[in-house]
C-alpha cells in the first residue's frame, strides 16, 4: 500500500525580535514513487485568516521556493490534494522549512473517502478459518497484517478486522506472537482495516491473483468505554496526553449568567457515523474526551446543535486538543412546549417537492408549456368545489450558451452545522462544477461566512477557473452562522461590477438561522434589489428558515430551493447555472378566467395577484431548462348546473421565448363535466393530486395559524388547524400516506401547544 512520505531536510530558525512580522523561506520538493523528480507540479499556498493566495509550479527538478512575509499559518496545497500541510510563519525573525512529499493522489483519494455511516448497512461476520485451514486458490486471495507498537515490538493476540462494504462482510481476525493476523479474502476488492474499536484505521486493496502485505503502527488505547445504542461513554483517568490512535480533547464550556457550569451534557458526534462520545462537564466546566483521531466531530451540548466541527484528520502523532465554547441553550429545544412558530420563523415543506407527474414536452416548439386538468373532472348538483391543475414543462435544451453576461457572487454558509451530512464537501464540489462551466469572461466573486464574512475572491473574471477552484477546496465548516454580513459582501462584490445588460445575481446557500432580526435582513436585500441585483437562495437540510430565504428569493427575483440532502445540492446548481446560461423564457404571465358558477378561491404553488372580479394573474421566475411543475387552483361552485359544461375557465399564457426572439402567447380551456349523479362525489381521484392537495392545504393552515398566533389569537390559529385537519381526513378517510402523515404529527404538535397557552392565560 502506498502512503505519503515527508522527509523535513532542514530547520532553520533564527528569531530576531526587532521585527513585527516574521518570515519564512519555504522549499518544497515533489517527487513520484519512485522517487523521481516532477515537473511542472502546480503548488499553493493560502493564509488560514487573511486568504491571500499564492501559487507557483515546480521546476524540472521538482522544487519549487516561497518567500513568505505575512500572515500566520498557510495551507500547502499540491495540485489535487488539498490541505496537505499547515506552515507556520514565526511571530517576529525568521526561518527556512525544506521538504519532500512523494505525490500520490489515488492514495490521498483512498485515505480520505467520506466515512460510511455503517448504522446503514447489514454487515455480517465471518469467523477466523479453522486452524491449519489453506487457502482457496480459486475464491481466495491471502492478505497479511503486520502490527507494531510504539516501542516496534509486535502487537500480540490482538483483535484486528477486515471490513468490505461491497461484500457486507466482516473478517474477523487476530494477530499472532509476532504481531501478523492473516486473512483469507475474496480478491478484487477493497477492504477496510478496523482495530481497536477505530473502524477504517488504514486500509487494504486486494487485487485478483494476488495477495496483500501491509505494515502499519498502533498503540493500543486502555480505556474504560460503555457503548449504549451507539453512546459512548468513557472512564478517563489522570489522562496527560492522547495515544497513537485518539486525540485528547480538553473543552472549556461557559454559559452567560453562570459561574460554574458543572454536571452539563457534551456530545461529540463523528461524522460521518452513527457514533456519539458523551461527557459531562465539572465543577469547572471541563469537559474531556479521547476520540479516534483522522476524523472530524460536531460538537453538541443538550439545547444546543451543531456547534461548531473539531477536524482531526491529519493529526499525527501523540495529540492534544483544547477547545472552548459559550454554551447558548436554545429554547426551542429546552422548552419545545413553548414554540410556536411566527410567521418569519414558519418552515413549511412545499408541495411541489412531492411532485412525480411529468407533464408532456411544449407543443410548437415553444421554450415553455402548459397542460390544464381538472382533478376531479366530473361535478354535479351537489358539488361545492374543484381543484384545477395547470403543469408546466419547459423544454429541454443543451444547445449551448445564450444567456447574457454575468456578474454572480457565490455566498456560501460554510458554519459547523454544513459538515453535516457531509454537505460541506458536496456543496465544494457543486461550486466547482458550477464555475466549469461559466465563460472565461463572466464575472464571478465567492464569500464565505460563519460568525464573520470573508471575501474568498473579489469580484473577477472567471478566466481559466485555477484560482476559484483552489480557493473552493480550501473551504473548511467552523463556527456559528451570520447571513447578513455574507449577504451584504455578496451584493456588494456584485455591484462593484454591475452589468447593465447582464444578469447581477447573488447565489446564497445557507442551512441556519443568523443572529440579525429577519426584517433587518429582508430590508438591507431589497435596498441591493431595488439596484437591480437578484437574489437566488438554496435552503439545505432540515433545520432551515424557509421563511427568510423564500422572501429573499421572491424579493430577489431569483430561484428559491430546497435541498433536503446533500446530494442534491448538485441537481440545485445545475438548475441554477441552466437559468442564468440558458435561460429558456422570461416574463412568464399566467391569467386565469372565471365565471360565475366557478368562482376563484385559493393558488397553491405560486403567488396570485386578483386583476378584477373574474381575472387572477399568476407569474413565473426563473424559468430553467427542463422545468417541471404546477400550480394548484381551487375554486368554489356556485350553484352548479348543466349549463357549467359550457362555460370553462380559461388560462392564458404569455412570455418572451428567448430562442425564437419574440412572445407567445398559449391559450387553454378547462372544461367540467356534469354528472346526472345524485350522491357526493369525490373531490379528489387520483393518490399523487390528493397529495398534493393535502400538503398545500396543510401548509397553508400552518401560515394562517402562525399569523393568528403572533396577534395573540390561539383560538383563530387552532381553528386553522382544526379545519385542514377536517379536510386531509376528508382526503385519507383510511389509509395514511407517510408524507402527509408526518405534516399532519407537526401540526398536532402545535395544537397541543395552543391549547397550553390558552390554559396558561386562563390560569389553568
Amino acid at each position: 500500500m502506498k502512503k505519503f512520505t515527508i522527509f523535513l531536510l532542514s530547520i532553520l530558525c533564527a528569531f530576531q525580535m526587532s521585527f513585527a512580522q516574521g518570515s519564512c523561506k519555504l522549499t518544497v520538493k515533489v517527487v513520484n514513487n519512485h522517487m523521481a523528480p516532477i515537473n511542472k507540479m502546480p503548488v499553493t499556498l493560502i493564509e488560514k485568516s487573511t486568504k491571500e493566495y499564492m501559487s507557483k509550479s515546480t521546476n524540472q527538478d521538482g522544487v519549487v521556493v516561497f518567500d513568505i512575509t505575512s500572515g500566520r499559518e498557510w495551507s500547502l496545497n499540491v495540485d489535487s490534494i488539498k490541505n496537505y500541510r499547515t506552515i507556520e510563519v514565526p511571530e517576529a525573525g525568521s526561518s527556512t522549512r525544506s521538504m519532500s512529499i512523494t505525490y500520490d493522489y489515488a492514495d490521498y483519494k483512498r485515505t480520505h473517502r467520506h466515512p460510511v455511516d455503517r448504522s446503514t448497512l447489514n454487515l455480517k461476520l465471518v469467523n477466523p478459518p479453522p486452524s491449519g485451514a489453506k487457502r482457496n486458490p480459486e475464491t481466495e486471495e491471502y492478505v497479511k497484517l503486520k502490527i507494531l507498537k510504539n516501542n516496534n515490538s509486535p502487537l500480540v493476540n490482538f483483535p484486528v478486522f477486515l471490513t468490505c462494504y461491497k461484500l457486507g462482510l466482516i473478517y474477523v481476525g487476530k494477530t499472532n506472537s509476532v504481531g501478523v493476523a492473516e486473512f483469507f479474502v475474496p480478491g478484487n476488492n477493497e477492504y477496510e482495516v478496523d482495530i481497536d474499536g477505530f473502524e477504517s484505521f488504514t486500509y487494504v486493496d486486494v487485487p485478483k491473483g494476488a495477495g496483500s502485505s501491509v505494515q502499519f503502527t498502533y498503540e493500543p488505547t486502555n480505556i474504560t468505554e460503555t457503548n449504549k445504542n451507539d453512546t459512548i461513554t468513557q472512564l478517563l483517568t489522570k489522562t496527560a496526553n492522547g495515544t497513537s490512535s485518539r486525540v485528547l480533547v480538553k473543552m472549556n464550556v461557559m454559559q452567560p449568567g453562570i459561574a460554574s457550569l458543572g454536571n452539563e451534557d457534551v456530545y461529540l458526534r463523528m461524522l460521518g457515523t452513527n457514533k456519539v462520545y458523551k461527557s459531562k462537564t465539572n465543577t469547572n466546566g471541563e469537559a474531556y474526551f479521547l476520540v479516534p483521531a483522522r476524523r472530524k466531530y460536531m460538537v453538541n451540548f443538550r439545547y444546543q446543535r451543531d456547534v461548531d466541527v473539531l477536524n482531526y484528520l491529519d493529526v499525527q502523532g501523540i495529540a492534544n486538543a483544547e477547545v472552548s465554547f459559550t454554551y447558548m441553550p436554545d429554547p426551542k429545544l429546552q422548552f419545545p412546549e413553548r414554540y410556536i412558530p411566527t410567521p418569519q420563523d414558519l418552515m413549511v415543506q412545499s408541495f411541489l417537492e412531492f411532485i412525480t407527474e411529468q407533464f408532456p414536452e411544449p407543443k410548437n416548439e415553444d421554450a415553455i408549456g402548459m397542460t390544464v386538468t381538472w382533478t376531479n373532472g366530473e361535478v354535479n348538483a351537489q358539488s361545492k368545489e374543484a381543484v384545477l391543475q395547470i403543469g408546466f414543462k419547459a423544454r429541454k435544451d443543451d444547445g449551448g450558451i445564450y444567456g447574457p453576461p454575468l456578474n454572480i457572487a457565490l455566498v456560501v454558509d460554510k458554519s459547523g452545522s454544513m459538515e453535516g451530512d457531509n454537505r460541506i464537501g458536496t456543496l465544494k464540489k457543486a461550486l466547482l462544477n458550477y464555475i466549469g462551466k461559466l465563460r472565461p469572461t463572466d464575472i464571478v466573486s465567492l464569500i464565505a461566512f460563519d460568525e464573520e464574512s470573508t471575501v474568498l475572491v473579489s469580484a473577477r473574471p472567471i478566466g481559466d477557473g485555477k484560482y476559484f477552484r483552489d480557493m473552493i477546496e480550501d473551504i473548511e465548516a467552523s463556527g456559528g452562522t451570520n447571513i447578513y454580513n455574507g449577504m451584504v459582501d455578496g451584493y456588494e462584490q456584485v455591484l462593484k461590477n454591475f452589468i447593465s445588460k447582464g444578469t447581477n445575481r447573488v447565489v446564497l446557500l445557507t442551512d441556519g438561522y443568523g443572529t440579525t432580526p429577519i426584517d433587518e435582513i429582508v430590508s438591507k436585500s431589497k435596498e441591493y434589489n431595488l439596484k437591480g441585483i437578484e437574489l437566488s437562495a438554496v435552503g439545505v437540510g432540515d433545520g432551515y428558515n424557509q421563511s427568510l430565504l423564500t422572501l429573499l428569493a421572491t424579493c430577489g427575483g431569483g430561484l428559491m430551493q430546497f435541498a433536503g440532502t446533500a446530494a442534491e445540492i448538485n441537481r440545485i446548481f445545475e438548475r441554477e447555472l441552466s437559468s442564468v446560461l440558458s435561460p429558456c423564457a422570461k416574463d412568464v404571465h399566467v391569467e386565469i378566467i372565471y365565471n360565475e358558477q366557478i368562482v376563484f378561491k385559493q393558488l397553491y404553488g405560486f403567488p396570485t395577484q386578483q386583476r378584477d372580479a373574474k381575472t387572477v394573474d399568476m407569474k413565473l421566475d426563473n424559468i430553467y431548462s427542463g422545468l417541471n411543475t404546477l400550480a394548484l387552483v381551487k375554486f368554489d361552485l356556485k350553484n352548479p348546473t348543466p349549463e357549467i359544461e359550457n362555460a370553462p375557465v380559461i388560462i392564458k399564457m404569455t412570455f418572451f421565448d428567448f430562442k425564437k426572439n419574440k412572445e407567445v402567447v398559449q391559450e387553454e380551456k378547462a372544461y367540467l363535466k356534469w354528472s346526472p349523479a345524485t350522491g357526493q362525489l369525490e373531490l379528489v381521484m387520483e393518490a399523487q393530486h390528493k397529495k398534493l392537495y393535502a400538503i398545500a392545504i396543510l401548509n397553508q393552515s400552518l401560515k394562517v395559524m402562525a399569523e393568528a398566533h403572533a396577534v395573540g389569537n390561539e383560538q383563530g390559529a387552532l381553528d386553522a388547524i382544526n379545519s385542514a385537519l377536517v379536510q386531509v381526513k376528508k382526503l385519507y378517510p383510511d389509509a395514511k400516506d407517510e408524507d402527509v402523515h408526518k405534516l399532519v404529527e407537526s401540526i398536532n404538535t402545535y395544537a397541543v401547544a395552543l391549547i397550553q397557552v390558552m390554559k396558561n392565560k386562563a390560569g389553568k
